[in-house]
């Protein structure tokens, strides 16, 4: 017992002579404990550590200047690629995503080829995601740097879309066909497929709006809408799917209606008799066959048609 009684105050003080020699103990999801080194470090690595837990502490701009010191202290050290890599970091945590991106370009130029190039896109892809939601023509801007990076790397295609939703959101429903149908071309099996599909037709009916009634546009809709009912019967668009096709097949029966009543005032009810025929047999659900069928009997009994 007396033994027990001498060795812990020697224990106690042994830990607290140990952990007095370092720094505090940070916790970052991105990296885990880390060791808040003293900003008096001689060491490569000590410097390095130091600017992680600047970085963990939320002190991007001190981290980034700390960073910048070790690059330009041995651009070639190993510390190097991720001195530049975590300026970006720090700059996206500090909300500057502009400064961000600048910094994984030069992470891309001076590294090019590296192991981490994969682990600098996804970062970029990141950056550009959170651009999407106040910033969309510069969140196409980041998306296409990763598309331009590489064309068959595993993140291209994600990208791709982006920028088509991008183009979606903003309006630009021209650009937006032009970008998923882009990805068609490029990655004809990927998991997105389905999606795009589903968006062209979308796209369409919305440029289409825009234009104020491109017919053409408008049945190139529907049927992309129909080829993505047959590709994709169990998609959760296409409830939607259905829906649109319903949409645009009373715009197109008002139209081919709206011909006929034109014919008709222009003293012509063999022709005006056509169209209503024709929204009759091809529209029999909406209201304008109800209407063409009222007009073609109108005709029959003024005997203007048989």
């Amino acid at each position: 017992m007396k033994r027990l009684k001498f060795a812990f105050p020697i224990f106690l003080i042994t830990i607290c002579i140990t952990t007095s020699s370092y720094g505090k103990w940070v916790w970052n999801k991105e990296m885990g404990w880390i060791e808040s080194a003293s900003p008096e470090v001689t060491t490569m690595n000590q410097r390095y550590k130091y600017a992680l837990s600047l970085l963990v502490e939320q002190k991007y701009l001190t981290a980034i200047k700390e960073f910048e010191s070790i690059i330009d202290a041995d651009p070639n050290s190993e510390y190097a690629e991720s001195s530049q890599i975590n300026i970006g970091w720090a700059y996206f945590l500090n909300g500057d995503c502009k400064r961000a991106l600048k910094a994984y370009e030069n992470a891309l130029q001076k590294y090019s080829g590296s192991k981490r190039t994969k682990e600098i896109l996804e970062r970029v892809y990141q950056l550009g995601i959170t651009q999407m939601d106040t910033d969309e023509e510069a969140a196409i801007k980041v998306f296409e740097k990763i598309v331009e990076k590489q064309h068959l790397g595993p993140l291209a295609p994600d990208a791709q879309v982006k920028i088509a939703d991008c183009y979606f959101k903003l309006g630009q429903y021209e650009e937006a066909l032009d970008a998923y149908e882009k990805f068609l071309e490029e990655y004809p099996k990927n998991e997105w497929v389905p999606y795009v599909q589903y968006q062209i037709p979308l796209s369409k009916v919305y440029h289409e709006k825009k234009q104020e009634r491109n017919y053409g546009l408008l049945v190139s809709a529907r049927e992309g809408f129909e080829e993505y009912l047959v590709s994709n019967p169990n998609s959760i668009h296409v409830k939607d799917a259905k829906r649109m096709i319903e949409e645009i097949r009373v715009v197109e029966a008002e139209r081919e209606f709206n011909i006929g009543e034109f014919y008709l005032r222009r003293k012509k009810p063999s022709s005006a008799a056509m169209y209503f025929e024709y929204v009759k047999t091809d529209f029999p659900d909406t209201i304008w066959a109800e209407r063409a069928n009222e007009r073609i009997e109108f005709l029959r009994m003024i005997e203007a048609i048989k």
